[in-house]
């Protein structure tokens, strides 16, 4: 029988100064003990552990944490507070400590999950990678599917999409803006380091050959170059279009969230009936779902999937499992913010980011 092992990822070098600024009033209240709904879980693992109504009925095999130093971690240590400042956390991003930490999760799943299946429960995307170096390793890049159910393709250099961005910005009253995020951190004169990170670690491991672009698919993701974008003669535009669209040629498949989710899952399907490899491996952004089902999501730049989208797809990817004998080898659950996890609004949505959890897992 397959065990799948179930492990907590609380990595989140982020240098969002809005995020450090939540953190450094995470740490204020703390050490004034002053009690509030920020302070109830240290992490997402602890939060579904305590309370997912599937992970036992799953019996899947809760094996804790990867270690993670305190102030790079969601919820720091108050001696961490002289950490809390967004150029911290650049150097820490610019001298690709991501990739340090993504290579020491691979070495992770090699001592403490394999020969069994890894479940991931964590926050930077880019811990991803270390998942798919461990397993590409072991079952050969050739043989693995993966899926990536996310708002965002994380291939994209992020000096191509602060250009969009700038161009977008100029122009917001013509197109539709795709990253409204980075129109405050637009910088002409900025120069970005070329980092492997959560924005970037797709192309990073296409380039090492950990994933073949044939055998990867992206759902559900809202900067995708529609036509609007083609038609734009702005050497900024042409160059995100150019970077993006040349993952496709190589065979990439793409599913743009459209707003259809039944000709996105039509789609899905019909791609997913087509897969010749043994191995499946399933990777989810919550930001699918972003300011719709969950409000947990680290970056809410777009309305997502509602709940009952989401749950057609995992039922697809169930069926297409069973049905072509594929096997799935893994999965994970990131860029969750603990800090919103259940978060309730005064137009009354409340987060359900555990309640989707709990059904892709019991699904998948």
């Amino acid at each position: 029988m397959k065990t799948f092992k179930l492990f907590g990822a609380s990595f989140d070098p982020s240098d969002s100064l809005t995020k450090i600024m939540i953190k450094r009033k995470y740490l204020d209240d703390i050490s004034r003990n002053i009690q509030t709904k920020h302070n109830i879980y240290q992490d997402v693992y602890d939060a579904l552990i305590s309370e997912s109504k599937v992970i036992n009925e799953l019996k899947l095999q809760k094996i804790g944490k990867f270690p993670v130093e305190s102030w790079l971690q969601s919820k720091p240590e108050i001696e961490d507070l002289i950490f809390m400042m967004p150029e911290e956390f650049r150097t820490f991003l610019d001298t690709n400590g991501c990739m340090e930490y993504t290579l020491e999760l691979e070495k992770f799943i090699e001592e403490k999950v394999f020969p069994d299946f890894p479940v991931m429960v964590g926050v930077d995307h880019s811990l991803t990678g270390g998942v798919l170096k461990a397993l590409s390793k072991k079952y050969g890049a050739d043989n693995i599917t993966v899926i990536i159910l996310d708002g965002h393709f994380d291939a994209v250099p992020t000096d191509l999409r602060l250009g969009l961005a700038s161009y977008s910005k100029e122009h917001k009253d013509e197109i539709d803006v795709i990253f409204p995020s980075l129109l405050d951190s637009i910088d002409e004169n900025l120069d970005i380091p070329q980092s492997y990170n959560c924005g970037t670690f797709l192309y990073y491991l296409i380039k090492e050959n950990i994933i073949i672009p044939k055998n990867l698919i992206i759902f559900g993701t809202m900067d995708y170059p529609g036509e609007s974008y083609k038609k734009i003669n702005d050497i900024r535009v042409k160059k995100y279009i150019d970077f993006y669209l040349k993952f496709e040629e190589q065979g990439t498949k793409f599913i743009p969230n459209n707003g259809n989710c039944q000709s996105m899952n039509n789609k899905l399907e019909n791609i997913l009936q087509a897969v010749e490899t043994p191995y499946l491996y399933v990777s989810i952004d919550v930001d699918i779902g972003s300011l719709n089902s969950i409000l947990a999501a680290r970056f809410m730049e777009f309305i997502g999937l509602d709940e009952a989208c989401l749950i057609d797809s995992a039922q697809i990817l169930r069926e297409v499992l069973n049905k072509n004998k594929l096997e799935l080898i893994g999965l994970d659950l990131m860029e969750i913010d603990i800090y919103f996890l259940n978060a309730k609004l005064k137009s009354g949505k409340s987060d359900k980011t555990i309640k989707v959890m709990d059904n892709f897992l019991k699904i998948i």
